[in-house]
């Protein structure tokens, strides 16, 4: 009796000291300064639980919601009551103001101006996307057993429903879309609005896995990467002297920044619409099957090819200098798993990678991964082999969570011993740039800033500065400017679906939009602190997520 009373306190011992360890651990190598968003309400948040036990559990020893624990794989493999929100279904009654308008060159009233050529250098003329952008546009390898795909952001809208908080904001006299979803501005500030799916997210609605987005695979078995040597970049993973302008342009642009400035107008007037009203019809699931089942022989499809476009915003930098971002949405985050337990699950989930050009030759990668991530120089970067994918860089998307990485495996971030882990593999080729969406962004550079404090700083005013590129001169501007959240408000302690150990919650907030990216940095990474240009292949796999030994 005695020897099992102390093995068992033995054990106790030694699941406290781990804990403990673990929240220490996880705190002290958290790059993340500031409170996040979820840290923010602890005691509201805990107040939720109806148990006086599971409030005390949590708010004294950080176990929270262990009544309604239970394990949660990608696909629900039980069958149990649904979590309805008891919203109206949205109904559209369009508006002129919800269409984002253009207009050809010749139908711009302009006494001096009576010809394409003499519009050339005018701000009001939308620009290109330049050919060395796409010549050198990211290859990206879903993991194989990924179960959330590239999902299409119009299609996301459809199913989800502003709240403010937890709340319904009740909203039945509008559809939202990308054409008018900053006018959720005016209603509540940013931090306090959420686009909510209209289902229990656990359930797995088909449009939340989007599996009819899936690329396209290959013809050719050349579908392989080429593995690339040590690149020499420097003896200290800074750039060279005569490289510098590009590496930070804050230093040498001329008042910070030598760009030519667009238009202070969200788009030019035109009678041309898009119908919005026709997209319930022309999108989702269903619709999906039935389109791909129309295409015959005289339709086919590229081998890379996805019907969820991705979105190119490019960010002139000045004096040669583009940072070229590549926005890749979600419509759900699969969090990574600790012991056997997930956390870190959303609704929504932006991803993004930059390739930096200096007059037009691409100079370095840079791969997002949670708030953090890791820069490469672009010739120790995997490029894509065969028809078309030559030469291009290629990415790793991990299964889930989305983050990228620069090469298969496994790739640990925040705890040692890879108790949390990333995994990517050699899964289906993605190429986003068969559909894209193309936009131009004008903002200030910044300097040492950090995405994380820039989204928990709260919403800032949107200045006249982004315009769609000319070969999509109708795309959606919109959607650029809400403050808000893609996906639900973390849940409730009371609810059954969340819980919090070790100060990880299993749901937290759905993210903000690519404007709070900090799409003006100067340096390629996206937070705050060192940033160094990883120099190989092998050396980037001894780094942690944010390039650190």
């Amino acid at each position: 009796m005695v020897y099992h009373l102390r093995r068992t306190l033995i054990a106790v011992v030694f699941f406290v000291l781990s804990y403990v360890a673990l929240s220490a651990l996880h705190s002290h190598l958290d790059p993340n300064t500031s409170k996040s968003e979820e840290e923010r309400e602890d005691n509201v948040w805990i107040a939720t639980s109806k148990y006086w036990v599971d409030r005390q559990a949590c708010r004294y020893l950080g176990l929270c919601g262990l009544a309604h624990y239970r394990p949660d794989p990608a696909m629900k493999p039980w069958n149990r009551k649904s979590v309805v929100r008891h919203t109206n279904d949205q109904v559209f009654l369009g508006g002129d103001d919800i269409y984002a308008e253009y207009s050809d060159w010749e139908d711009i009233i302009d006494d001096d101006k009576n010809s394409p050529d003499q519009w050339e250098g005018d701000p009001r003329v939308l620009k290109d996307v330049p050919q060395f952008v796409l010549d050198h546009a990211p290859l990206i390898h879903l993991y194989s057993g990924e179960q959330f795909w590239p999902s299409d952001i119009n299609e996301h809208l459809l199913y989800t429903t502003p709240y403010m908080n937890h709340t319904t904001m009740n909203m039945t006299n509008e559809r939202h879309t990308l054409y008018n979803l900053k006018h959720l501005n005016q209603k509540v500030k940013g931090k306090y609005s959420f686009m909510a799916s209209k289902e229990d997210v656990e359930d797995r609605p088909e449009w939340l896995g989007s599996p009819y987005n899936k690329p396209v695979p290959y013809d050719d078995d050349d579908g392989e990467v080429e593995e690339v040597g040590e690149y020499e970049f420097s003896d200290a993973s800074d750039p060279k002297d005569e490289d510098v302008e590009w590496w930070d342009p804050y230093r040498y642009a001329e008042e910070h920044k030598i760009a030519l400035p667009l238009k202070p107008q969200e788009a030019p007037a035109s009678d041309l619409k898009i119908d919005l009203r026709k997209s319930k019809r022309t999108t989702g699931p269903s619709y999906r099957r039935a389109k791909a089942s129309n295409l015959g022989p005289t339709m086919p499809k590229p081998g890379g090819y996805s019907p969820a476009p991705a979105t190119l915003v490019m960010v002139d930098k000045g004096n040669g200098i583009l940072d070229a971002f590549w926005f890749y949405f979600y419509s759900y985050n699969l969090g990574t798993t600790v012991l056997n337990i997930r956390f870190g699950n959303h609704v929504g989930d932006w991803e993004h990678s930059l390739i930096r050009f200096k007059d037009g030759v691409p100079k370095a990668v840079f791969f997002s991964a949670h708030s953090g991530g890791l820069a490469y120089s672009y010739n120790a970067v995997e490029k894509g082999k065969g028809k078309g994918r030559d030469g291009r860089p290629v990415l790793y998307s991990a299964l889930g969570s989305h983050a990228m990485y620069a090469s298969p495996g496994s790739h640990p971030y925040v705890l040692p011993f890879g108790l949390l882990a990333d995994v990517t593999d050699k899964g289906p080729l993605w190429d986003p740039a068969l559909n894209y969406l193309a936009y131009h962004f004008n903002t200030t550079i910044t300097h040492n800033a950090d995405a994380h404090s820039i989204s928990a700083s709260g919403s800032r005013s949107p200045t006249p500065c982004f315009q769609p590129a000319s070969c999509n001169p109708k795309a959606p501007l919109s959607w650029w400017w809400y403050n808000g959240h893609w996906g639900d408000k973390f849940y409730d302690l009371g609810d059954r679906r969340q819980w919090r150990f070790a100060g990880q919650y299993h749901y937290v907030n759905g993210p903000l939009g690519p404007r709070y990216k900090n799409l003006g940095r100067s340096r390629l990474c996206q937070s705050r602190g060192t940033c160094r240009i990883v120099e190989s292949l092998n050396e980037g796999k001894k780094k942690s997520w944010l390039g650190k030994k």
